[in-house]
């Protein structure tokens, strides 16, 4: 059996779950740099994908991590350059964009199974459409409006008790939304950004594989009282949220053999807020990252997925000089504020 990793070549997350793989299947991993670097040989033709002599698709599982869609795609911040002079590279960066695309579109259209397929990320750089679909396939989301006007806006507040928005591409917090953020946001020269109706009950987190739950943690928000702490992240069971059971088949349902769902716990079911079909698990409590990469690796080896952690409430990681991040903890508080 060959797995393979297409992932940055510095990916710590990528490494770690290599590293697993190499411990439940020695030589089943290989790791691919998405960078694509001079020395990589990459060959597509009618019959194969090739790259460094390995014959991708013939392999039984990819993992894809940290490839993004992009319209249209954007060039690397890099500051170690002469910004007075054109940057060429620019040119390059969408060469190998466009030759991954390819690439994935070729493997997702063979026998691999592909964590996850291209064709995911492309539904998902749009947000509002990705929500648009749960809720076309009868899975309950918030009311939205995708908008830059400021009529619009008015009367979609008037309508509802608090608000809520995000940008409408890539990976991002849902935050409040008040008059502030009218201010700042709303303008037909600014481009435009999703807003929801921000319903009452508890934000958890729950990741899927293979259409099944591997993990659901509810989240508390940063707290500074006392000794101050980060997300702090909880154990929730399935019994306490009503129609937990078709979370992990609605992720399914978009293409997703891995994702992560944000959703608030209602007495009617679960409200979709997010997907992502690339979750970061890297700022995550160790514990709950080694328990995803080990269900992660699990799924690529076609093997049982491992029974829910049992854990105590787990903080993030945080810096020992905490009293000087007064105005960090002000805005991360903000994103969570009725």
């Amino acid at each position: 059996m060959s797995i393979g990793i297409l992932a940055a070549a510095g990916s710590r997350q990528a490494r770690r779950l290599y590293d697993r793989l190499e411990a439940l299947a020695p030589g089943a991993a290989v790791r691919f740099d998405l960078g694509l670097e001079p020395e990589d040989r990459v060959i597509l033709d009618g019959d194969a994908i090739t790259w460094n002599g390995h014959r991708l698709d013939r392999f039984e599982a990819v993992h894809v991590h940290g490839f993004t869609y992009q319209d249209p795609v954007l060039p690397p911040a890099d500051p170690i350059c002469d910004w007075s002079l054109w940057q060429t590279g620019a040119v390059l960066q969408q060469q190998k964009y466009s030759f991954l695309f390819s690439l994935l579109s070729r493997l997702e259209a063979g026998r691999c199974r592909l964590y996850n397929p291209v064709s995911c990320h492309l539904d998902s750089f749009a947000r509002f459409s990705l929500l648009d679909r749960l809720g076309q396939a009868g899975h309950r989301i918030p009311a939205l409006l995708c908008t830059n006007d400021e009529a619009a806006t008015t009367a979609f507040r008037d309508d509802h008790d608090s608000l809520v928005w995000r940008p409408l591409t890539g990976g991002a917090a849902w935050q409040v939304f008040q008059e502030r953020q009218r201010r700042h946001l709303i303008d037909r020269d600014r481009p435009p950004i999703l807003i929801a109706e921000a319903i009452p009950g508890p934000l958890i987190r729950v990741y899927a594989l293979d259409g099944k739950p591997v993990c659901a943690l509810g989240c508390h928000a940063p707290n500074r009282e006392g000794l101050e702490q980060l997300e702090t992240f909880l154990p929730v069971s399935p019994d306490d949220v009503p129609g937990f059971e078709t979370i992990a088949p609605a992720l399914a349902g978009l293409g997703c053999r891995w994702a992560m769902a944000s959703c608030v716990v209602t007495p009617a079911g679960p409200v979709f807020y997010d997907v992502e079909p690339d979750a970061v698990l890297t700022d995550l409590p160790d514990r709950l990252a080694g328990h995803l990469i080990d269900a992660l690796a699990a799924s690529l080896l076609g093997r049982a997925l491992p029974a829910p952690p049992q854990f105590e409430p787990a903080p993030r990681d945080a810096l020992l000089l905490r009293r000087m991040l007064a105005i960090q903890f002000d805005m991360e508080a903000s994103k969570y504020a009725p």
